[in-house]
């Protein structure tokens, strides 16, 4: 049976399983077996070693043997759940986003960049919904982010080329896109070597091409320090084109939102993240 979808080309939905049946999902370098036994769904699931991987296979009947070294996980079920419904998610921590290149924003400048972030796969039963397996695609290494040991958080790190133009952006099946506006009011230029998302906070929305997208992000630096207040928009940004919401955030964000999302200012410590 073909999964119900939000738009063309997505790999998450509701599909069914034949009694013995086993279907299989390449979503970049991240590869999911979900197999029906008469008591069991059994998941297993491995990861490839080129992370910028772009092969997409959707729910494909798969009747060969599942190849060894992968980690298998059996859940038990009754008889009468026949269907699973495979949904992506955004990382349930902050991520801090280290740029592979220098970026300076001059005082009272503003400087738009797309952002990718990996996502996270999670398989829950039809009804009720109950979620049976959840884990990232491809996982970030953690990360401490904070002025000192004793004062910050747990974040998961990522490093990557922060993209200006959209052309230069691949489709991934295992990421989601970001807009986000950074402006600094403040007096000091901003050097955006790292910046802190607040992934938990964000939804996920579909493209035409089945991109996954969040909305837009605006951080607004005020003061000559690494603290920004937050906004975020109801919609991905309108380089988008049409968009179908596809899930929700993991946390609702907090009102008048602030966090201290910047590090690596001009003229202060270049330690505020540990990777």
């Amino acid at each position: 049976m073909i999964p119900r979808r939000a738009v063309g080309g997505s790999w998450w939905g509701e599909f069914e399983f034949k009694p013995r049946e086993t279907r299989y999902w390449q979503l970049g370098p991240f590869s999911l077996w979900v197999q029906r036994t008469p008591a069991e769904f059994r998941v297993t699931t491995g990861s490839g070693v080129d992370l910028d991987q772009t092969a997409l296979r959707v729910g494909e009947t798969w009747s060969e043997s599942i190849p060894e070294g992968h980690e298998l996980v059996r859940y038990s079920v009754g008889e009468a759940e026949q269907g699973l419904e495979i949904v992506p998610l955004m990382a349930d921590r902050s991520i801090i986003v280290k740029s592979d290149t220098t970026f300076i924003v001059p005082p009272g400048r503003t400087v738009m960049a797309y952002v990718s972030s990996p996502l996270w796969m999670r398989a829950q039963l039809l009804e009720p919904k109950r979620v049976l397996h959840e884990e990232p695609m491809l996982r970030p290494s953690d990360t401490w982010w904070g002025p000192s040991t004793l004062e910050g958080e747990l974040c998961y790190a990522i490093r990557t080329s922060v993209r200006y133009d959209l052309d230069n952006l691949p489709l991934r099946p295992h990421r989601a896109v970001s807009a986000v506006w950074v402006v600094n009011q403040a007096k000091t230029p901003l050097q955006l070597d790292r910046i802190r998302l607040p992934i938990p906070n964000l939804s996920l929305f579909s493209d035409t091409n089945g991109r996954l997208w969040t909305e837009a992000v605006t951080l607004v630096r005020g003061q000559d320090d690494d603290l920004a207040s937050v906004r975020l928009e109801k919609s991905p940004p309108v380089e988008a084109g049409p968009c179908a919401k596809v899930v929700g955030p993991r946390f609702e964000p907090e009102k008048n939102l602030l966090i201290r999302a910047f590090a690596g200012l001009l003229g202060q410590r270049k330690d505020r993240g540990w990777f």
